[in-house]
């Protein structure tokens, strides 16, 4: 059932799943930085490394994730939030990553048999690359070269990152630009560098298809289902959060939201 009329937006709201956040400040790269909550403590519990190359595909029962229960249809309902520094805050969901990735490889490298992603989310686009850092790289200009599947199927695709001439601090983010044309990637397939950053690290990928984003203010504020696009949350769906940075901590982040379903 949908949820398309003022009623059904009410007992969506009134009678939703409340989920609780509260995130310790994370040491962040600087203004116009991401940076990762994935494996920020407090509530959620932080993740953990996803631990292989392979990679994993998280669910709501992953650690570091918000647990929720299914239903026919959910939605972000309201969200409210406020945070120590100011930045925009993102509820995504989470639809596969790996790690164990390096710093030094120029030369094609395979991921291996990178699980296809369970949500319903490969086909029609909208499925984002991002890199994660576990532990940090070298501090060399380089490009990352990473070889994926488009939301069409076509093999072979080329996404990029340029890495500056500095080390990412450890969970920052990193979107990578994916091949002209394509607007989102069913899995990634192998990777390499331009040049070795000069120091391997750990690094890996995530897959993530954004729920809703809100500015975030010293000052909490509330955001209602109008402000935040109504995007489906498919079962399942491993809910984590990022910042975009406006200095060199992300601040202590809480709040809340609900899951309206119907």
């Amino acid at each position: 059932m949908a949820i398309d009329t003022m009623d059904k937006i009410v007992a969506a709201l009134w009678g939703g799943q409340k989920k609780d956040f509260f995130k310790a400040s994370q040491t962040a790269e600087g203004a116009g930085t991401w940076h990762s909550l994935w494996k920020a403590v407090a509530i959620p519990p932080a993740g953990v490394n996803p631990g292989s190359l392979v990679g994993v595909i998280p669910t709501d029962n992953t650690l570091g994730a918000f647990l929720f229960t299914n239903y026919l249809q959910s939605k972000i309902m309201q969200i409210i939030a406020s945070g120590i520094t100011s930045g925009k805050l993102i509820i995504y969901d989470r639809l596969f990553h790996n790690s164990e990735m390096s710093g030094i490889i120029t030369t094609d490298t395979s991921l291996g048999s990178v699980p296809d992603l369970t949500r319903p989310d490969a086909l029609g686009g909208g499925v984002e690359l991002w890199g994660e850092i576990y532990t940090a790289i070298g501090a060399t200009t380089a490009t990352l070269n990473i070889k994926y599947t488009n939301q069409d199927g076509t093999t072979g695709r080329n996404a990029t990152y340029s890495h500056p001439a500095n080390a990412e601090s450890v969970g920052q983010m990193f979107p990578l630009i994916l091949q002209a044309g394509d607007t989102g990637i069913r899995k990634p397939t192998s990777y390499n560098w331009s040049a070795t950053t000069g120091t391997a690290g750990n690094f890996g990928l995530t897959l993530l298809r954004r729920i809703c984003e809100i500015p975030l203010e010293t000052k909490g504020q509330i955001y209602s289902f109008a402000d935040l696009g109504q995007s489906k949350i498919y079962d399942d769906a491993c809910l984590a959060m990022m910042i975009l940075c406006s200095a060199t901590n992300t601040g202590i982040i809480q709040g809340s939201f609900t899951i309206g379903q119907g």
